[in-house]
């Protein structure tokens, strides 16, 4: 059994790639949907995967199930109306992060890198001259959603010290390339950047979901 969602888990991740690069060539909402969908299908397989293994805490896969699919929907939102996806967003990365505190109980200490990443977030929106949110409420739900994505990559890098092995590694992997993707996406939006920020966005944002993906497999593995 192990073999064959090995090869399901290459083969999905690789359609979901190759569909992101037909989505950045051509565009259209519909193809990023159909792209988004790719990496909530890896995690569907990789849940059913949790199950068919008997995994004793099934709570990690659902929640990172869950993180995907409000992804996918907040991928689609986003399009059609920035602040209502960027929330719906916010919610799937509460998802991500409950999922990393119900694999290693959340800790006082976590929050150090937490504050440190979100500090350093703050400073950026705050304090970059390009940036032109157009309102406080957008300046407001920007840094909202900062804080949020500050502490699932936060708790993700405090779990990878706490405990190295395949799931912690790519969790981190995954949400630093996800900040780093929500990153270009404000470069994009908010700053007028060059072409390549846009560029920079996609090719992090859908590995990145990919490897969050992924991880439901090497935790359900490892158990």
């Amino acid at each position: 059994m192990k073999k064959t969602f090995t090869i399901l888990n290459a083969v999905l991740i690789a359609a979901t790639l190759i569909s992101s690069i037909c989505y950045y060539q051509f565009g259209g909402i519909e193809r990023k949907g159909l792209t988004a969908f790719g990496f909530v299908l890896v995690g569907a397989v990789n849940l059913i995967y949790a199950i068919k293994s008997k995994v004793g805490n099934l709570r990690f896969p659902l929640l990172m199930a869950m993180g995907l699919l409000f992804s996918m929907i907040g991928d689609v939102v986003l399009n059609l109306s920035f602040i209502p996806g960027a929330l719906i967003f916010a919610v799937g990365h509460i998802f991500y992060f409950a999922a990393y505190c119900n694999l290693m109980e959340f800790k006082a200490r976590d929050l150090i890198l937490s504050i440190l990443i979100f500090a350093v977030s703050a400073m950026i929106i705050t304090l970059v001259p390009i940036f032109d949110f157009g309102s406080a409420l957008m300046e407001g739900i920007c840094m909202l959603y900062a804080l949020v994505i500050s502490f699932m990559v936060g708790k993700a890098c405090s779990n990878l010290l706490r405990k190295r092995n395949a799931v912690t590694a790519i969790a981190v992997v995954g949400s630093v390339l996800f900040y780093f993707s929500d990153l270009m996406l404000v470069f994009n939006v908010f700053a007028d950047a060059s072409k390549i920020t846009d560029t920079l966005c996609l090719f992090s944002y859908f590995p990145a979901q990919c490897l969050l993906a992924h991880s439901i497999f090497q935790f359900s593995k490892n158990k």
